[in-house]
């Protein structure tokens, strides 16, 4: 009987410490789970990007969807951690759809998501599923058509073009297949005046001249050839301008145009195969121009040769200035200096270096730039100014050195002297018949505020007989 009570004493003892020990165990975890909620606490919320949706399990030899899935995305709400988040990157997140266990036909299929990192989960996909339409793949040939989309150069001709290969395959889903009713290719001659031979796309196209998608052309480029040849009884030439005469001088001939600068010419055929590629245009005289020029001139063609644009021209030849360097000596003007005071510039020179034409630095004297100093507002004391140049417009102004100037500004106000007379004037007059007259007078001269001693003068006047 005592042992039993004993025994359960004890277990009674030793459930009650299982029991604390599981209550200070539930205890921490739960003091545990908060500190880290506090710490790396779980967000929800919407991902910023969009997931492109991809296309797995597809045998599209077999089977392709007949819409476009290239430009499907999904949206997607997340809950994790913030490290995890803020270590989340658009590629960590796929999005699919699994097309392998699905035949002919339209279904709604589930949107999956995949994801690295396990802290994460997805908690409401906003787009579950996608529809898609399924068809079986065929095939069907169709010869290629070209569309010329614009011309050769004047004067010149396009022929039939000629397709390789003429027959492309259409392969893609039925749906869409059976919609192609065209293949098209544009060629572009772009002023030719030769065969354009090149690899041009193949479009294809439904009824209404709509390109078709999600189907392919085999080969999806086909080589095109299109003969030009010049018109008959016709040739084009370029024009070159004749010039005589010298320019003035201190200027250069820049560009000559001719508009237009090719023509069409026609006329009998002897006299078309007996020009050269070249027409001439009437002397363009240049003899003293000493500005731009322009003139209409008239061709020098062969009797029985004209031109499809006219027998003339219009040409514009360039006159250009030559241009120099200079480098003058000019004195400083100080301005706007203050009631009162006077501004001296150090150094008393600068060298201001100016370009422009020849012929106006050859004539350009002291009268016509100077130098000034504005030494508006400034007061007694050295100050560096920038030199200002006034020029003509003509001139450009490269430098002046050097590039500052010390201008020195100081008081034109003169000191007062003040005298005393402190002793009368005594003459003596000797016996040699000179006169001399001495006296004693301080001087006191406050000079910038400070009085010096009295300083003793004794004039001295020689009366001669």
């Amino acid at each position: 009987m005592q042992i039993r009570q004993n025994l359960r004493v004890f277990w009674n003892r030793v459930i009650g410490h299982i029991s604390t020990l599981l209550l200070s165990l539930i205890m921490g975890t739960i003091v545990w789970l908060i500190a880290i909620n506090e710490v790396n606490p779980l967000i929800t919320q919407d991902l910023q990007d969009t997931i492109p949706v991809e296309v797995r399990g597809l045998d599209e030899s077999r089977l392709q969807p007949v819409q476009d899935l290239s430009g499907e995305y999904v949206r997607l709400v997340l809950r994790a951690p913030k490290s995890s988040w803020d270590a989340l990157r658009p590629r960590d997140i796929s999005a699919y759809v699994d097309l392998s266990n699905y035949a002919a036909g339209a279904y709604d299929v589930p949107i999956n998501v995949d994801h690295r990192d396990p802290n994460i989960v997805v908690t409401e996909i906003q787009r579950g599923q996608m529809r898609v339409q399924l068809d079986p793949v065929i095939t069907k040939t169709l010869p290629v058509e070209v569309a010329v989309m614009d011309s050769a150069e004047f004067g010149y001709s396009w022929q039939q073009p000629t397709i390789s290969p003429t027959l492309v395959t259409v392969i893609g889903p039925e749906t869409q297949v059976n919609q192609v009713t065209t293949a098209t290719t544009a060629a572009y001659l772009r002023g030719a005046r030769s065969q354009v031979d090149r690899l041009e796309a193949v479009q294809l196209l439904n009824r209404q001249n709509e390109q078709v998608v999600n189907v392919r052309a085999e080969p999806a480029e086909v080589d095109v050839v299109i003969p030009v040849a010049r018109w008959p009884g016709q040739r084009v030439v370029s024009v070159r301008i004749k010039m005589t005469g010298q320019i003035a001088y201190g200027y250069r001939l820049g560009k000559v145009t001719a508009t237009p600068s090719t023509v069409v010419i026609y006329g009998p055929v002897n006299a078309l195969e007996q020009t050269s590629g070249v027409v001439e245009t009437m002397p363009l005289s240049l003899e003293n121009a000493s500005a731009n020029i322009r003139t209409t001139l008239e061709l020098i063609l062969p009797d029985g040769v004209n031109a499809s644009e006219g027998n003339s021209v219009t040409v514009v030849a360039e006159i250009l200035a030559v241009e120099d360097g200079k480098t003058i000596q000019l004195r400083p003007l100080v301005t706007n200096v203050g009631r009162g005071l006077t501004g001296v510039s150090s150094p008393d020179m600068v060298d201001v270096i100016v370009s422009g034409p020849l012929q106006m630095l050859s004539s350009l004297g002291s009268d016509d730039i100077y130098v000034l100093l504005d030494v508006n507002g400034l007061p007694p004391g050295n100050h560096q100014i920038q030199p200002q140049v006034v020029k003509p417009n003509d001139i450009n102004l490269e430098g002046v050195l050097p590039e500052t100037v010390e201008v020195v500004i100081t008081s034109t106000a003169t000191a007062t002297v003040t005298s005393t007379v402190t002793s009368p004037m005594t003459p003596t007059i000797p016996s040699t018949g000179t006169t001399t007259l001495t006296s004693t007078v301080p001087l006191t001269a406050p000079v910038d505020g400070t009085v010096p001693p009295t300083v003793p003068i004794t004039p001295t006047v020689e009366i001669r007989d």
